[in-house]
């Protein structure tokens, strides 16, 4: 991990109040590791909406009607519909195919999950691209109402600059 990513997450830990003392593993917040009920249902929530992307779904379903979405060092989004429109299609519109998140470690306190993850796809003009994501969720139910995006930004303006929306 570079040094940049490493600052944004912590960054997104201690944003959180949140101490990270577990292992650097995805595993880290498993079944063996003892967590409230509340906590396991949270972490299957963000799991399976993890495993929905992955089967060629969406993983943005979880989210609230009314979710604050923010992208740290960008914009804040007040609901789903907005963030969708704004701050996920520019990004996915100029993805050939599906963008597959691979969990690399994730951390549960209460309602909130943090979870870190590579994300893969092939823009459209047939190069790879990646992407290293720390989110801070907080779930409510089964709906994400809030989430604080870290992502390299880096990566991101190089695929906005080098692909053009279609159109």
């Amino acid at each position: 991990m570079n040094q940049s990513s490493r600052r944004g997450l912590l960054a997104a830990a201690s944003a959180g109040g949140l101490v990270l003392a577990a292992p650097a593993t995805a595993h880290a917040a498993g079944p063996t590791t003892r967590h409230t009920a509340r906590e396991r249902r949270n972490r299957k929530v963000v799991l399976d909406a993890f495993a929905q992307q992955n089967a060629g779904g969406d993983f943005f379903d979880v989210l609230d009607d009314d979710v604050v979405w923010t992208i740290v060092n960008g914009s804040t989004y007040r609901s789903r519909e907005a963030f969708l429109a704004q701050g996920v299609a520019p990004v996915q519109d100029r993805l050939r195919t599906n963008l597959h998140m691979t969990v690399v470690d994730l951390w549960l306190d209460g309602d909130t999950v943090i979870v870190r993850f590579q994300a893969d796809a092939t823009a459209l003009d047939g190069q790879p691209y990646h992407n290293d994501f720390c989110w801070v969720l907080t779930v409510d139910g089964a709906r994400v109402t809030t989430g604080y995006a870290f992502l390299d930004t880096v990566a991101l303006t190089e695929l906005i600059e080098r692909v053009e929306l279609p159109g």
